[in-house]
Order: structure tokens, then sequence, then C-alpha cells
């Protein structure tokens, strides 16, 4: 898809690295010197990326910030003096990017290839929108479990991207406000969280909900946790309801990936939920707390969401399905075979299993679920599903 490239700067500045980037990528970047014809020039042009450099002539923050409020669609990069000052000005000017003075070609490369996946998205998103929202099966999903390293991240991001694949945008919202690393399960380096999102304050619900969002190349994008831990206190069970209220604006299937502990957030976090996806993984431990954690799900009323996933299922040894299911009360919604080397690895290189071994036992399995999560059967229906992922190159 082309794009419109805007270069503004009232001076003679060159842009010899900008042209000579987005000319191998069967682009043109239009220069505009003077600030009447930018304006005129965005009035018919919506899909477009403006790049400012800034100067002492004008307030080029003070432009950005004007276009950013003028013209929500744009994505904006300024290119700036080399300090940290200048970066934060930049981002709080609405700045969708930004480059220094000194940037080399690979910084350009990479700012062009983020500007395309955005203006890309808002595309998609501009065709979203039209559809009627009666005509969306939306589900909210929880996915929890009562201990740290049950493999609770590992299947939300794996589960999310095979929903995708089963042409439903999806979207993961990182439940564990305190510890969550969700982005990392696939190799995502945030630039903003929950925590931004929060900040914006009453003025949020006016924000587009996707420009805090991160995405995957799968399709998929995670609202991150916030990057420290001390920020978890920011975030109320009043904001988790509305952040999933605004996700629903865009997404059909919104995972949550809760922690183990039971607070106010993963409280709201549950009743928000149509589905509660409750991970054990068979050793008497973690069945017992299982029991314990249905039990208190049932003392509110939730029991009713809940579905007993066996987690890391071995048919030599482990405990006895049929076990598990009368320690729980719960019947198995879905057993997951044991493949820790499998999912070690893709932890590792933030790269889910399902995308990279599609063909494996366990990526077949949790493909077979996300089916049965959207058509509650158990058959596959190939008509309907297309090709789940191709290599990446």
């Amino acid at each position: 898809m082309q794009f419109n490239w805007l270069f503004y700067s009232d001076t003679n500045a060159q842009a010899d690295l900008l042209e000579e980037a987005l000319q191998k990528r069967d682009q043109a970047l239009k220069r505009v010197v003077y600030l009447e014809r930018l304006f005129d020039y965005l009035k018919t042009e919506s899909n477009a990326a403006v790049i400012i450099r800034a100067h002492t002539v004008y307030n080029a923050y003070q432009l950005c910030s004007e276009l950013s409020v003028k013209y929500p669609q744009l994505y904006i990069v300024l290119i700036i003096p080399d300090n940290m000052e200048n970066a934060r000005k930049a981002m709080q000017a609405g700045a969708s990017n930004t480059l220094r003075f000194s940037h080399d070609k690979d910084e350009v490369r990479d700012i062009i290839i983020h500007a395309e996946k955005y203006m890309n998205h808002r595309k998609q998103l501009e065709e979203i929108t039209e559809m009627d929202p009666s005509l969306l099966d939306q589900k909210v999903i929880s996915i929890c479990s009562t201990k740290g390293g049950a493999g609770r991240t590992s299947f939300t991001v794996n589960l999310a991207l095979a929903l995708s694949g089963e042409g439903q945008r999806v979207a993961v919202l990182d439940g564990d406000v305190q510890f969550g690393d969700a982005a990392m399960y696939l190799d995502l380096r945030p630039r903003k969280t929950i925590y931004e999102w929060i900040k914006e304050g009453e003025n949020r619900t006016e924000l587009d909900i996707d420009s805090f969002m991160t995405k995957h190349d799968s399709g998929v994008s995670v609202m991150p946790a916030p990057s420290r831990p001390e920020f978890f206190e920011m975030v109320t069970a009043d904001d988790i309801q509305l952040v999933i209220q605004e996700m629903k604006k865009i997404y059909q299937i919104i995972l949550i990936d809760n922690s183990a502990a039971i607070s106010e957030v993963q409280l709201q976090c549950l009743n928000e939920s149509d589905e509660i996806l409750l991970l054990t993984d068979g050793t008497l431990p973690c069945v017992r707390n299982t029991k314990l954690y249905a039990d208190t799900l049932d003392s509110m009323e939730l029991k009713e969401k809940v579905r007993l996933i066996h987690n890391r299922s071995r048919k030599k040894d482990g405990m006895d399905p049929k076990k598990i299911e009368e320690l729980t009360g719960l019947n198995i919604y879905v057993s997951l075979p044991d493949q820790q080397q499998l999912v070690e690895r893709s932890i590792e290189e933030g790269r889910p299993y399902v995308m990279d071994n599609p063909k494996k036992p366990l990526s077949k399995q949790v493909q077979g679920m996300a089916r049965k999560l959207l058509t509650g059967s158990d058959e596959v229906h190939k008509k309907n599903s297309k090709k789940l992922f191709s290599k990446a190159k």
C-alpha cells in the first residue's frame, strides 16, 4: 500500500537518507517548505506520515501538538537534537516517533517500517469501525492458575495467535499488573503500557486505546503491564473495567493473563470475563489449590464460567485425569500434552510454538482449542479456517 510521506522544514534541511530509504521501498518523499501548504495538503490526504525537523525559526513541538490534535490519524516523526529532554518533549507533543539529528540508515529504516505498520493498522481499524457491532461475536476470556510457573502466560499468547489464525481480532490484556511479562513472550518491547493510558486521566476514553497497545506481526495486540513493579498501585479495578470496555470497541477476543493472586484487580478481570480458563498441571499440590480456587469462584457465583485446562498432561505418569476431575469437581475441557522443551525454547526465543512449530501435538491441541472456544465444537472446520501462519522470513 502506498502512503504519503511529507517532509517539512522551513530551512534547506536535507533528507537524503529518508529519500534513499523510501525509494528502496517504492515510496516517495514530498518536501513542503511553507506551513500553509502543509495544512492544505493534510486536508485531503488522511493516510500520511509527516516528518518535521526541529529548528529555531518555529516551535516544532508546538506544531507537532497542533497536528496531532487536528489530524489524529497522522504518523508524526520529529527530527530532534540528540538528548533525552527533546525526546520527552516530542512524546508530550504527541509525536509518533523521533529521529536524532545524527540518525543513521538503520534508524531511518526502522522508523519507516514502524510507520508503515502503524498506517496499515489504522487502515484496518477504519474498515473495522464501519462494521455493525451487533455482528461481532465478542468474548472476554481470563486465563488463570493458582501458582506461577504453571504455563499460564505461554498458553495465553499461543492461544491468542491460534485465535488470530482463525480470523479473529485478538488482544491480550496483561492482568498481572505488577510482574506481567506477556509482551516478552512475543519478543515485544512496548513503548506504552496500561500505566501510560491510566495517566491520561479523564481524557483517556477520548483517545484511541489501540495507540497504547503493542502489535505483534501475527496481528495480535498486547496491552502490557506497567514497566515498573511499583506502578501496579496505580491500576484499580475501575481502570480494568474501563480498559476492557475500550478494547471491546476494536477487538473480538480479549484474553486476560491473570496473576495467581486474587486481588480486586483480578476479581474485576474475572467478573468482566465470559469464560475463565483455569490451568492445572496435574500435580497434587496444584490440583488441591485448583479445587480451592474453584470453590472461591463458586462463592462469588463465577464457577459456571470456569473451564478446566489440564496442562502438561502425561500418559505414563502424573495424576489420572478422572482423579483430577474428581478432586476439583470440574470436568477437563482440554488436555495439553507435556512438551516442555518446545515451550521453553519458545519462551527463550520469544516466538510462540503455534507459529514456529504448528504441527507439534501441543500446537495442534491449542489450535483445536481455539476452534472449540469459537464454535463450541471439537470438530475442525477446514472450510472456515484460514491457514494459520506462514514461516517468518
